[in-house]
């Protein structure tokens, strides 16, 4: 009778547990104190940057990591206290006029989530005008520093192109949108590309077919042609009409719209222009019995529009989260490489689009009477 060997449990090798390394160890070796290596650590301005890259180079060498345990805790202790000096943090616009960008209902409640948000760190932010006065960027710099001010977040610029030559060395900046020109900021957008495809993916739950798409040209270069992308590819992916998109300009733009809806007869229509409501008036069309109307910008267009809420108060308590990180690590000026977070927007159903149980109906019956008559609005 043969008897099995008793199997042996396998052999790991051991593990050896080595001590975190510490602050004290980086101070040892460059003979610095442990405040001098965490301030070196955080990139603080006060040091030399010699000092800095001595002592990152020590902390690579040792292989210091934080701890995360600690961080979580020093971050709970800073937000709990109380700031006696109450940190400032600016929202700055640079528009033509004082209130040109902050009228806006986007604007406030961009303005309303940052402030929100920034008070549970401990700041105040207050929104600047950045042309108060006549000043130039560089004495407007200079009035930011002077005020202790070193987080900036900057609004949308009214054209993206635009130069605002600020001391950026100086400052901790975040933008909203993306300015061409300042491209190497962190940014907070909106996700253009996914708000065009829920309003698309609406259109459809609610029976529309022949969905056209009408934009401002400028709106379409500040969206980096986002929604046009998205919308060529919902078209393609449907497989049903595919009608052009129109983009306007300030040459006539309610007459081209008009011309535009004769010729392609759109039952719906997603838009971010001003001209379209008013050019549908004109033709006698009735919202929503005749077209749907659905905006990309739902709170900054006519009331009760259906379409897309940009979260503006998510994107401003974003931003303040973005400039308080960076702030912790003593970041100022431009980064190495362009990068963001972008915001889905939700539905708004508003009055412009038909009901749903009407919807199914009302499409049968123009499918079927489409090809025997004209719609009621392509004659002049």
């Amino acid at each position: 009778m043969r008897v099995e060997p008793i199997p042996t449990r396998p052999s790991f090798p051991a593990v050896s547990w080595k001590p975190r390394p510490t602050l004290k160890e980086i101070a040892r070796r460059t003979r610095l104190s442990v405040a001098a290596v965490s301030m070196a650590l955080r990139n603080h301005p006060s040091l030399p940057p010699a000092t800095i890259r001595r002592v990152q180079q020590a902390a690579k060498t040792l292989d210091y990591a934080p701890n995360p345990a600690a961080r979580i805790l020093a971050a709970h202790r800073q937000r709990s206290a109380v700031h006696p000096d109450f940190s400032l943090l600016a929202l700055v616009s640079n528009w033509p006029q004082r209130d040109q960008w902050s009228r806006q209902e986007s604007a406030r409640r961009l303005l309303a989530g940052a402030t929100d948000r920034a008070r549970t760190y401990g700041y105040a932010l207050q929104h600047f005008w950045a042309r108060e006065d006549g000043m130039s960027p560089q004495r407007f710099s200079q009035v930011l520093l002077a005020r202790g001010i070193r987080g900036l977040i900057l609004a949308p610029f009214e054209n993206p192109d635009s130069t605002f030559d600020l001391s950026w060395d100086e400052f901790t900046v975040v933008t909203i949108e993306r300015a061409t020109r300042y491209d190497r900021f962190p940014y907070v957008v909106p996700n253009y590309y996914a708000d065009l495809r829920l309003a698309w993916d609406r259109l459809l739950g609610l029976g529309y077919r022949r969905i056209g798409m009408v934009i401002e040209v400028s709106l379409a270069e500040r969206v980096a042609h986002q929604w046009e992308a998205a919308y060529v590819f919902a078209q393609n992916r449907s497989g049903f009409a595919a009608l052009p998109t129109l983009v306007v300009d300030q040459q006539n733009p309610q007459g081209k719209i008009q011309a535009w809806l004769r010729k392609h007869r759109p039952d719906a229509v997603i838009s971010r222009s001003d001209q379209v409501l008013s050019a549908a008036q004109g033709l006698r069309l009735r919202i929503p019995e005749d077209l749907g109307y659905v905006s990309l910008n739902a709170i900054d267009d006519a009331p009760q529009v259906s379409g897309i809420l940009q979260p503006r108060d998510v994107m401003g308590a974003t931003a303040v989260d973005m400039i308080h990180n960076l702030l912790q690590r003593n970041h100022r000026g431009f980064h190495d490489n362009s990068h963001g977070t972008q915001v889905d927007g939700t539905w708004h159903p508003g009055k412009t689009l038909r009901a749903t149980r009407e919807t199914t109906t009302q499409h049968r019956l123009i499918e079927k009477t489409r090809k025997t008559r004209p719609a009621p609005f392509i004659s002049d």
